[in-house]
């Protein structure tokens, strides 16, 4: 197999400023040489100056015409002819690159001229749009022109357009763009082509579709999905799932790449305001499909579809963090940049290495998406051109020799050349020239009015363009060509030949394999037709067991009707009944309702027939205790005027002692808590007895912290002939709290009798109590009561 190098062309960019020191300089159209400046690296180790040899050098003042002449145009016929084809260009950050792949829309670079060539080329002989329809997995479906008019008449426009400003901005822009105006003549005539375009980006190592139209959150926006690679059945590498849009005319493929491009991974750096992110792959496909024998549809046979491939790459530039002063994201984006160009140098470095030295090296493809998308290029059939961008400014003389190193080290890499083939198959038989046949009698049918199919040749087959004339053979050339068109003619009577004796045997063949099936198939018949008597069989029994399975059936659905019936009337009278418990709940329900409220009614009634009796009895007692109060103040007076004062003195208390004495506490109310104390204390005393007349004096004395009880406690002698009653708990007192008064005779009880206190025996009463106070200490208090019989 034919092997081709790597063709590698160099592009000089134009100073910005002419008085910068440049260190690339053009010897030849094939040579540039590299000086290095005085603050480089290889300065410092006296380095001299280098020559670098490319298959073309294009300086400052080269057009974009005339690069695209010179290098592109070559792939695009290539393109049209069935080949693929890879053109990248390369080089360090504001070197040129984009400019080269895209220009200005007065002067087009490499990929708006390569779309003006392709379609001025195959103006006339396009396909119908869903002609060829893609299968999902890289390859292409055929189908009738009504086929695709009817999946076009019911297509959902799922791809939106582009904003209207950015594609206001692209029309002022691009609506006066000079076209391309070449023309590649030299296609076939008897095939029908159909153009799509896809649009990737390489970012981060993450492959990212540039024309895919996701629904647009303006809420929360999600980033756009990664697509993955896969390989196909001819093991070629492409990008699974990428939007491939078929287009008709340059105009609506560079639209779309430039839908693409506003997508783009673009941000400014120190060395360019609008510098790549990622690397771009712009792939354009053409899918050919031979016409039919009259020249009027595609030939509906997937095996003659031919689909060839040109992919024009715009390589983000390679740079140093340090002179970009990148930080962040793009200090990250220079990173996986540097390092997917440093995987495709040692790929190709393994490659070349395979070749020149016969090793068997793995080439690491897979280590980076770019390089593994780049597989199918370099292993495959086809061509591979690479433009080298240069920037002349000394001050990238380091970058720039590490890209002289590599792409003179990319010119020793071999491609395999792609093998011609034929548009229309010689097997076909098919007649050469039926495609404009065909358009020529459409045009005529359409003047003239004529029947489409009278115009039509009848001829199918042919054996190449018709005899020249023979009386214009005058000379040796003449004669020669006329050999070499026997010769061709002869060639192809035999390929013909061949290939009908091939048809033959294998129509031959396919005749005995149906003759070898007829019979195996006989056999069969033969074989089936007894099974199906025995299963005829087998079915006369189970149709008689059928129908006593179904009289049984019928019977037990006559008694299913039946319980069917008994269970509705059951459940009509359970019905019923339910109906009647709820109806009893909901009448025990009001009934509760209607006690409750009842209760609720009598009670509020009851408290406040409790209230009015309670308020009633208080004043009741009120007015005893008021009662009760005047006839205690008459005793007082009574006492405190007589025997009182007498008695007082037969103890031998003075004056001070006297008004020492606490005044007696006398109270018309309920607070009256020493007389209602002596009250419950001495029934007796009660104002039953109208003759008796009663003064209370009170003497507390003040608590202390020391026992109630002491057992060396000694009472007083009393004098006098009175009789005293001493009534006092049943415990004992605490040691001097108490004043006991001088009583001659006593008797001293715990449990008072009414006949102590009534009696004639008992002239006087003493009451000894105590209680706690508001601190806890014990508190003793002495109630004094005099009776005096009228």
């Amino acid at each position: 197999m034919v092997k081709d190098p790597v063709e590698v062309y160099c592009r000089l960019r134009p100073l910005e400023n002419r008085n910068d020191l440049v260190c690339v300089e053009s010897l030849s159209n094939t040579m540039v040489q590299l000086v290095p400046p005085g603050g480089s690296l290889a300065h410092k180790y006296n380095s001299k100056e280098i020559q670098y040899t490319f298959r073309f050098v294009f300086d400052e003042n080269t057009s974009q015409k005339s690069l695209f002449e010179t290098v592109a145009l070559p792939l695009v016929a290539d393109l049209l002819g069935g080949k693929n084809g890879l053109l990248f260009t390369y080089g360090i950050t504001s070197s040129g690159k984009t400019y080269t792949m895209t220009g200005t829309p007065q002067d087009g670079g490499i990929l708006p001229r390569s779309l003006d060539v392709i379609f001025n080329s195959i103006r006339v002989l396009q396909a119908h749009r869903y002609v060829f329809k893609s299968d999902k997995m890289n390859g292409f479906d055929v189908q009738t022109i009504a086929e695709a008019m009817v999946e076009q008449s019911a297509e959902v426009p799922v791809t939106p357009k582009t904003p209207r400003a950015k594609r206001r901005d692209f029309e002022l822009e691009w609506a006066e763009r000079i076209q391309e105006e070449t023309v590649i003549s030299n296609i076939d005539q008897d095939s029908v082509y159909s153009v799509f375009v896809s649009y990737v980006e390489i970012y981060n190592n993450y492959i990212y579709d540039l024309l895919e139209d996701a629904p647009i959150d303006p809420i929360k926006p999600k980033p756009p999905q990664s697509k993955i690679l896969r390989e196909d059945s001819n093991r070629d590498m492409y990008v699974f799932g990428v939007t491939e849009l078929e287009v008709k005319s340059s105009d609506e493929a560079f639209e779309a790449f430039y839908k693409g491009q506003q997508r783009r991974r673009v941000a400014h750096t120190a060395l360019n305001t609008e510098s790549s992110r990622s690397h771009s792959v712009f792939t354009i496909r053409l899918v050919q499909g031979p016409l039919d024998p009259q020249g009027a549809e595609v030939l509906q046979d997937k095996s003659q579809i031919r689909v060839s491939q040109l992919s024009l790459v715009d390589l983000a530039g390679s740079e140093r963090t340090g002179r970009t002063r990148n930080t962040g994201d793009r200090l990250r984006e220079a990173g996986n940049i540097n390092a997917s160009l440093m995987a495709l140098r040692t790929c190709i470095e393994i490659l070349r290495e395979n070749q020149t030295q016969g090793t068997n090296k793995m080439v690491p493809y897979r280590e980076t998406k770019l390089t593994n998308l780049f597989k199918r290029f370099f292993e495959g059939e086809g061509k591979v051109r690479m433009i080298v961008c240069v920037n002349p400014c000394a001050g990238d003389y380091d970058e720039t020799l590490h890209v002289m190193r590599f792409a003179e080290m990319t010119q020793e890499v071999m491609i395999s050349r792609a093998t011609p083939i034929p548009s229309t198959p010689v097997s076909l038989g098919l007649r050469v020239g039926r495609g404009n046949l065909y358009r020529e009698a459409v045009r005529k049918a359409k003047e003239e009015g004529g029947n489409l199919q009278e115009l039509l040749a009848p001829g199918v087959y042919s054996l190449g363009a018709p005899f020249p004339d023979l009386m214009m053979f005058d000379d040796e050339a003449s004669f020669e060509c006329l050999i070499q068109f026997l010769i061709a003619r002869k060639s192809r009577r035999e390929v013909l030949l061949n290939d009908l004796a091939s048809k033959q045997n294998t129509f031959r063949n396919q005749i005995i394999e149906v003759e070898k099936e007829s019979l195996s198939m006989k056999q069969e018949i033969h074989i089936l037709k007894m099974e199906l008597e025995t299963r005829r069989q087998q079915v006369r029994s189970l149709e008689n067991k059928l129908s006593s399975t179904e009289h049984t059936t019928e019977i037990l659905r006559q008694k299913v009707g039946q319980y069917e019936r008994s269970k509705q009337t059951l459940e009509y009278e359970l019905g019923e009944k339910e109906m009647l418990l709820n109806q009893g709940e909901q009448e025990k329900q009001k009934i509760c309702v209607q006690m409750e409220d009842r209760l609720i009614s009598e009670r509020e009634r009851m408290r406040k027939i409790m209230e009015r009796r309670l308020a009633e009895k208080q004043a009741e007692l009120e007015a005893k205790m008021c009662l009760t109060g005047e006839k205690i103040q008459q005793l007082r007076e009574i006492l405190n005027s007589q025997e009182d004062w007498e008695f007082l003195v037969g103890e031998g208390l003075g004056p001070r002692q006297l008004s020492s004495k606490s005044e007696p506490r006398l109270s018309c109310g309920p607070k009256a808590t020493p007389v209602g104390s002596r009250s419950r204390n001495t029934p007796a005393m009660t104002s039953s007895h109208s003759d008796t007349k009663l003064n209370v004096e009170q003497t507390s004395t003040p608590s202390r912290s020391m026992a109630v009880a002491n057992p060396r406690h000694k009472r007083s002698q009393s004098s006098g002939g009175e009789k005293w009653i001493d009534h006092r708990p049943p415990g004992s007192l605490e040691y001097g709290t108490v004043l006991q008064p001088v009583m001659k005779k006593k008797k001293s009880v715990s449990k008072l009798k009414a006949k102590d206190v009534t009696g004639k025996d008992a002239a006087r009463y003493v009451l000894t109590h105590q209680e706690q106070d508001m601190d806890g200490e014990v508190e003793t208090k002495l109630y004094k009561v005099f009776k005096k019989l009228f």
